[in-house]
């Protein structure tokens, strides 16, 4: 949720924070205040001993130390498939996460979505799908039991947000493809070639197409 809408953990201010006060406590002229050294802050050991030896620590250096260990979770999902270990975190990364940077030295961006002039039930939505909280198999199995395969077509393939996108054949889904085609039209076109005329949309994906992660995540942003 924080990196969808482009903000680090409340951990990396509070962090900031205490660092800037405890150079500052470094920097003053009270002798009561300097003995202060003793900070329940979880860090490397580089910055602990510079706390213990009472010599102030870097901010720029920790921050980015900070920084690197919130983002251990997202290195170790670029090594992962969203089929294969079938996680959120793995999925949000590899499908909907902007790589961009965002304001005020945050690793991430806002998604462009959340800048356009949309009613609340549509922002509420995108969101949801974006963050898998919505009722497809894939992740309603987890709660419910039962099997993850799609029920509204026959592909026999997971249902989820890949698959619903562009691979189901649901008449419904196709019809939403249809109406909104000019979103489509750039990820469907090698299918053009096999439409009765050049000008027919094909409104889903046949199960051999084979689409990359990285074609989802431009597709999402």
């Amino acid at each position: 949720m924080l990196r969808e809408c482009g903000q680090e953990p409340l951990q990396i201010f509070w962090f900031r924070a205490s660092i800037r006060l405890f150079n500052s406590i470094l920097d003053s002229n009270s002798e009561t205040l300097r003995r202060v050294l003793k900070a329940d802050l979880q860090s490397s050991a580089i910055f602990k001993q510079k706390m213990l030896r009472a010599t102030q620590v870097p901010m720029q250096e920790f921050i980015c130390d900070l920084r690197s260990r919130h983002l251990k979770v997202w290195r170790k999902a670029d090594f992962s498939c969203p089929h294969a270990v079938n996680k959120k975190a793995v999925t949000y990364h590899k499908w909907c996460g902007s790589s961009e940077s965002g304001p005020r030295g945050s690793p991430f961006s806002i998604p462009s979505y959340l800048y356009k002039d949309l009613n609340k039930h549509v922002l509420r939505n995108s969101s949801r799908f974006r963050l898998r909280a919505h009722h497809l198999r894939v992740e309603s199995c987890k709660w419910h039991g039962g099997s993850s395969i799609c029920g509204k077509c026959e592909c026999g393939e997971v249902q989820d947000e890949k698959h619903v996108l562009f691979f189901c054949k649901c008449a419904e889904v196709c019809e939403l493809r249809m109406r909104y085609r000019d979103l489509f039209k750039g990820m469907f076109k090698t299918l053009h070639a096999f439409a009765p005329s050049s000008s027919e949309f094909i409104p889903f994906l046949a199960c051999h197409h084979s689409i990359t992660d990285f074609e989802i995540n431009a597709f999402l942003n």
